[in-house]
């Protein structure tokens, strides 16, 4: 990276960074940290498309990628590198070796991903091997790397250029060559990420090659659901001039085609263009997209018109007043939310759907979707997608419910048309209901709610508990599930609980109350597993007793051969109930009782066990946390050593997977000063701006103006903050408000102060169904020789503000020569307190030897009874 040449083109950016964000952000641009001689080269339009820099969290664990791609679009034309190849992305800062660049790519998914038919071009005769094998040296020097624009070197010392653009449905790209006769393009056909089955490929005259390759199975899953997990990729690529010679390569062994050779000559026209269409319907689908979409050779109009458009998106959120990094970053990151969902349906409409065949779009719809990363991106990605580009997010909200009319799934995990369950949860519920909350209503909204009410109340294969959830109140550590998500069952029903509350704000949005009163009482099914003992969210078993031995960084053997927690512990577990965290900070004593564990758990983010993994989507939002338990300005520098520390600009910012634009969301929401907390639901929490100045033009036309003098990385503590000229006291606001078009002026300062802690103040928290308090054993098991007794404790924790009565009944079962004293009483719980009673548990002498039970019943007034049992070994 070269940062002591300045380039020509720079004037360009200042005069629209002047346009775009007023005189501090022309004072001092965002100048892009690759070569600025490439810049200065490439660079005609010095937009927000050119500030941004592709290559951010491409190495280090955030695995995007850096090619060129129009928003959301089919076709990702860009490198893979060697030897790293990282997953889904295909390309890191510090490979020098050059597998191809292939024609699908996915952002930080974490798992072997697309990477469909490379394209490398080369020099000389072909190397004698495995034409998938084959490799050239590749440099990043000259490397430009913006919005719908990429270039890059390779092929030394016979230097190849190699310069891409997109439009949503095709890519074109520019191959410039050294004068030779024996210029090459091979196109491999058995290099996907994840393995390929072979198709075809078909030589048309001398300007074209049309073929197709299947690949899948996706985080290695194999058939689910008795769907098979792969998919086929059509192409059909065009070139400016003809080949001179053609080759269809089939390797030894193998019925079908390895790869497709091309050798041009160049001594004359060093310059290459070629046009490439993608289908997943058919080849002629693929040849129609390219000739509808990019019917001529203008390489750089393309481009003008991919930066263009990437311009008027981009431009719907200005920042200004921050340094180069920052703003760069912030663009960067912005760019990053827009390349997924993809678009899968054709010019014509069609599109191969969840069953397989071949379908065609909704009367109003656009485009049709693949690609959702549901766990991931539920929690900020959806909503900012919808506030900025309502039109598309209905698109994609309508591709699910399309989804769901042919297999009657609504995706988990969707990998294009196909279902996966490598993750847990049912979140199309909560990515439909975002959508909506945040401005996108065009979809078949009836037609929704109806398909998420069935997922989410029968056992299908994304909520193969739901039975189970129905008789236990909780998922069952050792219970019988069905074939798909069948892991992390605690993990699965905190899921579960973010996507009741969401699908009950889409129910009652929707003109259906009854569902989403019910839905929102499910949603606090939470506090089943909340064991006083241990103050940890508890995996329980079918007999009701938790699993033993739960500590708060607890990894060792389960009672069954599940795995509870998905990608965490039970500490950082414990903070993923936002739907509730009053009840939850109730249960743990109190906001003040919580503020320092708060404060301690998210100082160091990412430091794993007893620490938040902030890189990580369960734990997306916690940063925001102290906001619940009234203290703002915890909240306030949580957020800003996040942002600071752990979402960095760069190749290198992001040791995790941004996982599709999920992490890189998330900043953004930082940068905002905001967070929308409750998935489906419209409250937006607050820390304090990153940016001096903000601007967000929504997609209803009317614009969130934020004013926040002095914003820095040193100074974020809120001092004020009127909205509208009204003071604002809460440390929150309803999203439905900010949408009629708000002015937010915050006043900042280097010091905490007690603005939004009053208990009034407190962002809302979902009670309805809670119990109000939770009864517990001191312990689950007892051993009794005959004729002897033991004491035990039963106690209630109390989830409310409120004081108590609770009565406690304690009966064994009939025969079973075990007493219980007292049988009947009942214990005062103070407000966010516990409370316990002494029981005495006697053997007769005549006692049978071997396991029996203690039934005990607590009850309290507006809540039903709750039973725990204790388990007794008469000896």
């Amino acid at each position: 990276m070269s940062s002591t040449r300045v380039a020509a083109g720079l004037s360009f950016f200042l005069l629209g960074a002047a346009f775009l964000f007023g005189p501090a952000a022309a004072a001092a641009p965002a100048r892009q940290t690759h070569d600025r001689a490439a810049v200065a080269s490439s660079d005609p339009q010095g937009g927000l498309a050119s500030l941004v820099d592709t290559r951010t969290w491409t190495s280090g664990g955030g695995n995007t990628f850096p090619g060129a791609e129009a928003p959301f679009g089919m076709v990702q034309w860009s490198p893979d590198t060697e030897p790293s190849d990282p997953l889904g992305g295909g390309y890191d800062r510090a490979d020098d070796g050059l597998r191809g660049y292939s024609l699908t790519h996915v952002s930080g998914p974490g798992c072997p991903a697309a990477g469909d038919v490379p394209m490398l071009p080369l020099t000389g005769p072909l190397p004698a091997r495995n034409p998938n094998q084959i490799t050239t040296a590749f440099r990043h020097t000259d490397e430009v790397a913006q919005a719908g624009y990429y270039s890059a070197q390779s092929n030394e010392p016979h230097t190849i250029t190699s310069a891409f653009t997109a439009t949503p449905h095709t890519a074109m790209a520019r191959f410039t060559y050294p004068a030779t006769s024996q210029a090459d393009f091979l196109i491999k056909l058995m290099a996907s990420q994840a393995g390929d089955h072979g198709d075809g490929a078909e030589v048309v005259g001398n300007h074209e090659i049309q073929g197709s390759e299947t690949s899948g199975h996706f985080c290695g899953e194999g058939n689910n659901g008795g769907q098979t997990q792969l998919y086929t990729l059509y192409f059909d690529i065009v070139f400016s001039q003809p080949f001179t010679t053609s080759q269809v390569i089939t390797e030894t062994g193998q019925s079908a085609p390895a790869a497709v050779a091309l050798t041009f000559n160049t001594t004359q026209n060093q310059v290459i263009r070629a046009k490439v269409g993608i289908s997943y319907v058919s080849a002629a689908n693929a040849r129609l997209n390219w000739q509808r979409e990019n019917p001529g050779w203008n390489f750089d109009a393309v481009r003008r018109r991919a930066q263009t458009t990437w311009d008027r998106l981009l431009g719907r959120i200005q920042v200004s007043g921050g340094s180069q990094a920052q703003t760069q970053e912030f663009y960067s990151l912005l760019y990053k939310d827009f390349l997924e969902p993809n678009i899968t349906s054709d010019v014509n409409g069609q599109f191969t759907g969840s069953d397989l065949e071949v379908h065609s779009l909704t009367p109003d719809q656009k485009n049709q979707y693949g690609m959702y990363s549901g766990w991931d991106t539920y929690h900020s990605l959806a909503q900012l997608q919808a506030m900025l580009d309502p039109r598309a997010a209905g698109d994609m909200a309508q591709s699910q419910v399309n989804y769901y009319s042919e297999d009657g799934i609504l995706q988990q995990w969707g990998y294009d048309n196909l279902n996966n369950y490598v993750m847990v949860g049912d979140p199309a519920d909560a990515l439909i209901a975002d959508y909506y909350t945040f401005g996108a209503h065009n979809f078949q909204t009836k037609r929704a709610l109806s398909d998420m009410l069935a997922q989410a109340t029968t056992v299908n294969d994304v909520r193969p508990g739901e039975g189970l959830e129905q008789a236990y109140g909780f998922l069952p550590e050792n219970g019988a599930y069905g074939c798909c998500g069948a892991h992390g069952f605690t993990s699965a029903l905190l899921e579960y609980d973010t996507a009741d509350l969401a699908l009950a704000q889409f129910a009652a949005d929707n003109g259906d109350p009854r569902d989403a009163a019910r839905l929102t009482r499910r949603a606090n099914n939470w506090e089943n597993l909340f064991d006083p003992r241990t103050d940890l969210l508890t995996s329980r078993l079918e007999d009701g007793l938790f699993e033993p031995g739960v500590t708060p960084t607890f990894a060792g053997e389960f009672v069954t051969d599940h795995e509870p927690y998905v990608e965490g512990d039970p500490y950082q577990y414990l903070w993923d109930v936002p739907n509730d965290y009053a009840a939850l900070f109730s249960l743990l004593g109190g906001d003040t009782a919580v503020q320092p564990m708060l404060t301690h758990y998210l100082s160091r983010p990412n430091g794993y066990g007893m620490y938040a993994q902030l890189t990580n989507e369960f734990d997306l939002g916690e940063q925001f946390a102290l906001d619940y338990a009234r203290d703002p300005a915890g909240a306030q520098q949580a957020v800003a050593n996040v942002r600071n520390t752990i979402y960095l600009p760069g190749p290198d910012g992001l040791h995790n997977n941004d996982d599709l634009g999920s992490i890189s969301s998330t900043f953004i929401w930082e940068m905002l000063g905001m967070y929308p907390e409750n998935p489906g639901r419209g409250t937006l929490v607050f820390a304090s701006p990153g940016f001096p100045q903000e601007t967000i033009h929504l997609g209803n036309g009317r614009s969130i103006h934020i004013n926040a003098p002095g914003a820095s990385p040193s100074i974020y503590y809120v001092q004020s903050l009127t909205l509208n000229g009204a003071p604002h006291a809460s440390p929150w606001v309803n999203y439905s408000r900010l949408a009629r078009g708000v002015t937010l002026n915050w006043t900042l300062g280097s010091e905490p102060t007690t603005w939004g802690s009053s208990l009034a103040a407190a962002p809302p928290s979902y009670t309805n169904g809670l119990r109000p308090v939770v009864a517990f054993l001191s312990q689950q098991r007892l051993t009794l020789p005959r004729g002897s007794s033991a004491s035990i404790q039963i106690g209630a924790q109390n989830a409310t503000g409120s004081g108590r009565r609770v009565s406690v009944t304690a009966a064994p079962p009939a025969g079973s020569g075990l007493s219980v004293s007292p049988a009947r009483e009942t214990i005062l719980v103070p407000p966010v307190g516990r409370e316990t009673l002494p029981l005495a548990v006697r053997a007769s002498r005549s006692a049978p030897q071997g396991l029996d039970w203690v039934t005990v019943n607590v009850s309290t007034h507006g809540a039903a009874t709750q039973t725990v049992k204790l388990v007794v070994q008469v000896a």
